[in-house]
């Protein structure tokens, strides 16, 4: 065999080599992106019954029985929630909201802490961003005025805070959010609800192909984190039509959100109602999907550990006996016999 010939296949072979390397590194970098290592647990490993749902107006400004408030809270007992967004608002635009809007809180909560005395109940106050005129300090005022209304005068553990949507640079409800812990107390919860995160360059080219919710910064996110104690975020209205792209999807935001929250707890929102909408596919974005993608991001080591506090459920209402089934099954404890 020539010299010359000899030589040249080395050289092929050395190259050959060298494009299998970075084949392989490629592909496993790619695989430590998007998926990595992960664990094997279940949903129940990882629940600490401190999950939370958004409950609906009707239980504070229209008559119930004892029987059906006792049978309310006692059924979120079982499916381990500790944590009640109870709806009182809209808020105005004056920052308040009318007393007569929650006539029957007082008798709610009366019956409900006497079937459901580990649950807490935080008063949920929700508005559109654009009909807040947080820039004026009397409208802050109301707003922190109206929450110490709920605590002071109802004994309620703090407040759930809803306004949406929050994009980065709104200082105003920064402001708010200072105002509020400021007169709240420490040993008061801040709750508050918020649009999902995803990193900027991802969020860029989402945007292309998707409608995809406001842009939050890591950076003002972690200014958020600073002032709150809990964090619900709202992973549904995405318009994902796949099952495994929202089930992923969902994954992300637990990894992504446990590594940028330092004082907050947080709840992962997901969806139980099913009316499809231009943004809402129920076929993909729904309570299984969804917390198959919590426990996929739990069991990640690319997860860190000790934020995560529990599953909101959103909500009450939506929320019928085969639901709460398959979430007692896939996060709370052993499978529940059929009714």
């Amino acid at each position: 065999m020539p010299k010359s010939f000899s030589l040249r296949r080395e050289k092929k072979f050395t190259i050959l080599k060298y494009v299998v390397f970075i084949l392989v590194f490629l592909a496993f970098s790619l695989w430590y992106l998007l998926l990595g290592p992960s664990r094997e647990l279940s949903g129940v490993a990882y629940n600490r019954n401190l999950n939370a749902v958004w409950a609906e107006h009707a239980w504070v400004d229209s008559p119930r029985t004892v029987a059906e408030v006792r049978e309310f809270v006692q059924q979120l007992a079982r499916h381990g929630v500790k944590y009640v967004f109870l709806h009182v608002g809209p808020i105005e635009s004056d920052g308040f909201i009318p007393v007569e809007r929650y006539s029957r809180l007082g008798e709610f909560l009366s019956v409900a802490r006497t079937y459901g005395d580990r649950i807490v109940f935080l008063p949920w106050m929700g508005q559109l961003r654009s009909k807040l005129p947080l820039d004026r300090i009397e409208v802050r005022r109301n707003i922190v005025s109206t929450s110490k209304r709920f605590i002071e005068e109802y004994g309620m553990a703090g407040l759930h805070l809803d306004i949406e949507p929050i994009v980065s640079g709104d200082s105003d409800f920064l402001f708010l959010l200072e105002d509020l812990k400021m007169a709240m107390g420490s040993d008061k919860i801040l709750s508050i609800a918020l649009e999902e995160y995803v990193p900027h360059a991802l969020y860029r080219l989402a945007s292309k192909f998707i409608e995809v919710n406001p842009f939050l910064s890591i950076q003002y996110v972690k200014k958020i984190d600073a002032l709150a104690d809990q964090i619900a975020i709202m992973t549904y209205e995405n318009s994902i039509r796949s099952p495994s792209l929202y089930r992923y999807f969902v994954r992300q935001e637990v990894i992504w959100m446990s590594r940028v929250l330092t004082h907050a707890r947080l709840l992962i929102g997901l969806p139980t109602y099913d009316k499809a909408s231009p943004t809402f596919y129920p076929e993909a974005e729904n309570i299984r999907n969804g917390l198959l993608g919590v426990v996929d991001g739990l069991n990640s080591w690319k997860m860190k550990r000790g934020v995560f506090e529990g599953v909101s459920l959103y909500g009450s209402w939506t929320t019928d006996d085969r639901e709460w089934k398959t979430f007692h099954d896939l996060f709370i404890s052993q499978p529940l016999a059929e009714k």
